[in-house]
């Protein structure tokens, strides 16, 4: 790999860093998303919860999509800068070609997902919305869940993003160089 810019670098770690608080992010979401389900199966509501216990579950969603978006829309574009910058060495470097891949591959679903819970958060904290039955509930966060598409794309997503950390630290389908 060639030398390494200063530029490059602040790029490389705000991307490592917003990437690291998205995936963290998006863990505790979906721990929170499924506590209004009972364990044994995601289509059984949690019995005898009141509507107060369940919004408070979409509630606490809700909130922490005020840093996972964002912090996904920085690494986003950093991955762009990123991409960019190193064009000419993904011939020599398939790992950083294949999380590239990855990240761009499944990054319609994260922005659709954004999409999602920018309209959820609209509803729960601009229009005062705390009726877990109500629409905006139901399409944005419970059909979400409930959608065997919409969950088997985001378990994807989840898995690939994963995957590219383990890109990053072990590095395979790197091109050995000979300097002679």
């Amino acid at each position: 790999m060639d030398k390494i810019t200063k530029f490059q670098k602040i790029i490389s770690v705000l991307f490592i860093v917003f990437f690291s608080i998205w995936l963290g992010g998006s863990a505790i979401r979906s721990i929170i998303a499924y506590s209004v389900f009972e364990p044994s199966a995601t289509q059984t509501m949690v019995r005898n919860a009141s509507n107060d216990i369940l919004m408070q579950s979409v509630y606490l969603y809700s909130a922490t999509n005020v840093y996972t978006f964002p912090a996904y829309l920085i690494a986003f574009v950093s991955a762009l800068i990123l991409l960019f910058q190193f064009k000419h060495i993904l011939k020599n470097e398939g790992w950083l070609f294949m999380s590239f891949v990855l990240f761009f591959l499944f990054s319609l679903v994260q922005l659709y997902n954004g999409f999602l819970d920018i309209k959820l958060s609209i509803a729960i904290f601009w229009e005062h919305t705390w009726e877990f039955y109500s629409k905006p509930i139901q399409d944005f966060f419970l059909k979400r869940i409930l959608n065997v598409a919409v969950s088997s794309f985001n378990g994807l997503s989840f898995l690939a993003n994963l995957t590219i950390l383990v890109l990053i630290v072990w590095q395979p389908l790197k091109k050995i160089m000979n300097n002679e």
